[in-house]
Parts: structure tokens; C-alpha cells; sequence
């Protein structure tokens, strides 16, 4: 919210003002792919989330296999799964994993987030 005010003078002497309150929206857009190769190739070896991010709180992105067996968690929006168990333990078999990403924007509005994302070995 900024409040902007204009002052106008006229060669005459007359000066007017002109006050208003502008509210700029936040913009922010997130988007998860659906599958991802982690094979080393330096090409699409992360499963990690885009978008415009500026002034998100409480970010979560959780990653399960079929079974609820957590396999990935993180707290920033820039950081991404490399396939293996929270990215340094053994390779996640080929498959579809579930995916939750969750936030609240500037003004603190929830947003939630529910994907698949599909292992490709």
C-alpha cells in the first residue's frame, strides 16, 4: 500500500493536491513440473518448483513415495530433489511421488499446492 500525493502549481499562483492510496498486489505464481531424470545428464536432474517467489513466508515443499514414507523436505523455494532419499541418502526407484507445497504470500493469504512427480531412471 503507498500513498501518493500530487501538487500542481499554475503560472497564476493557484496550486491543487491530489492524494490517493494505491494498493499494489503482490504478484506471486509457483508451479511444479511432473517429472524429472536425475541422471547426471545436467539436464532436468532436480525436481524443483519456478515461479515468481518475492516475499513468501512459511514455505514447505514435501516430497512422499507411495507408501506416506517421507523423502524429501525443504524450507526454500530455490532448492529441489535429486532423486535420492533427502538428496543424500540411497536412489528412489523410478516412479510417482507425491508432492505438497505449501506458503502463505506478502499478506499472508495460505496457498497449497498438490502435484506428482514422476521419477524417470
Amino acid at each position: 500500500m503507498y500513498l501518493v500525493q500530487q501538487i500542481v502549481f499554475h503560472p497564476s499562483g493557484c496550486t491543487d493536491t491530489a492524494t490517493a492510496l494505491i494498493d499494489i498486489f503482490p504478484d506471486i505464481r509457483y508451479f511444479i513440473p511432473n517429472a524429472f531424470t536425475p541422471n547426471g545428464d545436467g539436464s532436468n536432474d532436480f525436481f524443483v518448483g519456478k515461479g515468481i517467489v518475492s516475499g513468501i513466508q512459511d514455505f514447505h515443499f514435501r516430497i512422499w513415495n507411495r507408501w506416506g514414507e517421507p523423502v524429501f523436505e525443504t524450507e526454500d523455494p530455490f532448492s529441489g530433489w535429486n532423486g535420492r532419499k533427502n538428496n543424500t541418502g540411497q536412489e528412489m526407484p523410478a516412479g510417482v511421488y507425491l508432492v505438497v507445497v505449501t506458503f502463505r504470500d506478502p499478506r499472508g493469504e495460505p496457498y497449497e499446492i498438490k502435484g506428482f512427480a514422476t521419477l524417470v531412471r
